[in-house]
């Protein structure tokens, strides 16, 4: 109907690009290869159907197209028809000392609906607001309104929120990322960034992720028996890999770093027999009562073997499920071996990394008695982390506490741990430091914070001034004080 007068016609979504139509030229279209005067032209076609909704429009013609990109705010034209009216409109309409012709006529609307623009009297349109929107408003008001002083992510802790019961794999997760524990099992809140896409292209190169976890396939293939020639065949066989040559090179980079650490594992771990679970049952500090599951077990030997480098989360992780063992049965000696790629800061020859946690003592009694005051101590701090996020971040605690350990200076090591560089994001950057923190900050603002009158006492380090480094030294003394890295 659009050579049908009407009173009001409305042409929505003329944008570049969009109209008129791009024809397809399909190679199956035997008409293409000869082509005669009279076939159809869906360019032309829109053209003209543009002329004609122009002239059946008696009395306003409304066209709206995109003026601004959606994610930089730069300009952008309109359809090239709808242009090419425009001037026409400022070739043929004199407007004196009103600039062009076509100003009086396009209206640029702002991109927000909260735009304090839209309600005020003759900006959008003339004598009256354009918007009517009751909640848009309220945002332009907020706008609008006084900047109020920065506010703390939590004004003051939560409720306690603890349980009689203590689940061992809530206490893991939260000593190997505090903050992120806080969020998601109290605030029941994630910040991360999930990419759903699914790439439909074969890879050239791999990222750091993709090649982690072939690495990570070719060491649990080898330590539950395979060879080694099976398992580059099956890798390659899934599809993940570049095509070709290409994949070699992949496999070429793995393979002797898989071996070595499969190899050391093998030599430590290789005669307590194929990994298990243990159940742990245990009756810690006031009454709680801790329960779980630890995997990975070797007959006494308490396992973990990763193609990840390894870092103060896996030996953080080692020592809770090792303290839960130990407290849960102390009649057998549990030990802790981490084996994985060689830690950061190792030297460049180190192909691997062997963290070892010894049986707590000889006596059984001891054995309970040590691991149970441990765990009191780790589960009071994550009783506090569920009421609040605490200053800490498990790299640069456990970088802190070492320095501290060894004399040399915390706030250099937990400031490499902390601050990103140029080219290397740490923990300064992860998204759930970024929301507590509102921002990045500096190891010294971190810092700038003082103990509160109730983190002192047994296990609180008095001799630390901050209370970054009192929590930093609760958590890991106990650890630091027997545990034995080396790499190899």
């Amino acid at each position: 109907m659009r050579s049908v007068p009407h009173r009001v016609v409305c042409l929505l979504g003329l944008d570049d690009g969009a109209f008129p139509r791009t024809a397809h030229r399909d190679g199956d279209d035997l008409m293409l290869a000869d082509p005669h005067v009279g076939d159809r032209d869906a360019r032309t076609e829109d053209r003209q159907m543009l002329l004609d909704a122009l002239l059946a429009a008696t009395g306003r013609l409304i066209v709206t197209y995109t003026g601004n990109d959606e994610r930089t705010n730069m300009p952008r034209p309109p359809a090239v028809p709808v242009g090419e009216l425009l001037d026409v409109v400022d070739r043929t309409v004199r407007v004196d000392g009103r600039g062009d012709a076509r100003e009086q006529v396009v209206v640029r609307h702002p991109l927000q609906p909260f735009d304090p623009r839209n309600f005020a009297s003759g900006l959008v349109v003339r004598d009256r607001a354009w918007s009517f929107d009751r909640v848009a408003l309220d945002g332009a008001r907020a706008i609008l309104a006084p900047r109020a002083g920065e506010e703390p992510f939590l004004r003051a802790p939560l409720a306690d929120a603890t349980g009689p019961v203590v689940e061992l794999d809530g206490l893991v997760r939260f000593a190997e990322r505090p903050v992120r524990a806080f969020l998601r099992l109290r605030l029941r809140i994630s910040v991360a960034d999930y990419d759903e896409d699914v790439a439909d292209a074969l890879p050239v190169e791999l990222d750091g992720l993709e090649v982690w976890a072939v690495g990570q396939r070719l060491v649990d293939r080898l330590l539950g028996g395979a060879d080694l020639h099976a398992c580059v065949a099956a890798e390659i066989a899934r599809g993940t890999l570049p095509p070709g040559a290409l994949s070699a090179q992949v496999i070429d980079r793995v393979r002797p770093t898989v071996q070595g650490i499969v190899g050391q594992a093998t030599a430590l771990l290789g005669a307590a027999g194929a990994p298990g679970s243990v159940e742990v049952k245990a009756l810690v500090g006031d009454g709680r009562f801790l329960r779980g599951t630890a995997p990975g077990v070797r007959g006494d030997v308490l396992g973990t073997v990763t193609y990840s480098r390894v870092s103060p989360r896996h030996r953080l992780a080692a020592w809770v499920r090792l303290l839960a063992l130990t407290a849960s049965h102390p009649q057998r000696e549990f030990e802790a071996v981490t084996v994985g790629r060689a830690q950061a800061g190792a030297d460049d020859r180190a192909r691997v990394t062997i963290a070892r946690l010894p049986t707590l003592s000889a006596d059984p009694d001891e054995r309970r008695e040590r691991a149970t005051e441990a765990l009191t101590r780790l589960i009071d701090v994550y009783d506090r982390g569920l009421r609040e996020a605490l200053p800490i971040a498990c790299t640069s605690s456990a970088a802190y506490a070492g320095a501290a350990r060894r004399g040399t200076s915390p706030v250099a090591a937990a400031r490499a741990a902390w601050e990103s560089t140029w080219n290397r994001d740490r923990e300064d950057r992860e998204p759930d430091h970024l929301l507590v923190l509102g921002g990045e900050r500096t190891i010294e603002e971190l810092l700038a914070e003082r103990p509160r009158a109730d983190e002192q006492g047994n296990g609180w380090d008095a001799a630390e001034e901050t209370r970054f480094g009192r929590y930093a030294r609760r958590v890991w003394d106990d650890l630091l004080a027997v545990e034995t890295v080396v790499d190899e």
